[in-house]
Formats: C-alpha cells, structure tokens, sequence
C-alpha cells in the first residue's frame, strides 16, 4: 500500500521539471499551467480540509477541459512559476507527511456516497497526466 502512494507522490514531483525544462512557455502552454497551478491549489485545499476536519463535503471538481477553458493567464508570468512550484511543493510535501491512516480519510462528496483522500489524490493525478500530454503533445 505504501508503495502505491509513494508512487503518486513520484507522478507529482516529476511535473514541474517538465515545465522548467520546456524553456519559453507559447501562450497554450503558459494556460495548461495555469490550469495544472489552479487545479494544485484547489487539491491541497481538499487533502488539508480531509486531514484536518472531521466531516469534511467536497464538491465535484471539473473536468480538465472544462478547467482549462475556465483558465486565464496571469500577466505575471514570474509570479505564476513561482507559485505553481511552490502550490506544488506544498502539496507533496503534504502528501509525504501523512500517516498510513490518513491516506484512508473520507470525506462525503456531492456524487453520492464518501471519497477518500487517496481517491482525490489519484484523481489529481489524472488531472497531471492529462496536462502532461497536451503539455508535452
């Protein structure tokens, strides 16, 4: 089990590399990590409120299309790296800092039924493996 979310971990800290080494960003690429950055912030958030709260309600996320269309580029370019890179960190660095038991924490869900903390965190990981391969496509 361990193994499992050790390697959700891996598939998040490989991103950013990849946007750091893409070297100047066209605008599409500059609104999929502003999408990917938007996304970083809103899954930290739930994985916080699922370790700290104790009957936490998540809402349904939208799609990585529909996020992306919703998606305006900061004129800071610099400040968005920035932030992206550290939204991110702050994430893994969450991620590796749970107990095996908080892996399994539930929230209710506005789908129905419960979701569990390493339910969102594979979910985010769709969400990076879909803007990986338009990043990289």
């Amino acid at each position: 089990m361990l193994d499992e979310y050790q390697d959700l971990i891996e598939e998040l800290l490989g991103t950013p590399g990849i946007v750091r080494g893409a070297g100047d960003l066209d605008p599409e690429r500059l609104r999929l990590v502003a999408a990917v950055h938007q996304r970083d912030a809103l899954a930290l958030d739930r994985m916080q409120r699922l370790v700290r709260e104790t009957s936490p309600h998540l809402t349904i996320l939208p799609s990585f299309d529909d996020a992306l269309g919703n998606t305006e580029v900061p004129g800071d370019l610099a400040a968005l790296m920035e932030s992206f890179d550290t939204t991110r960190g702050d994430l893994v660095s969450l991620l590796m800092n749970l107990t095996l038991k908080d892996w399994e924490r539930t929230a209710t869900h506005d789908a129905g039924g419960e979701v569990t903390l390493v339910d969102e965190v594979e979910q985010h990981v769709e969400f990076d493996e879909a803007f990986r391969a338009r990043f990289q496509g």
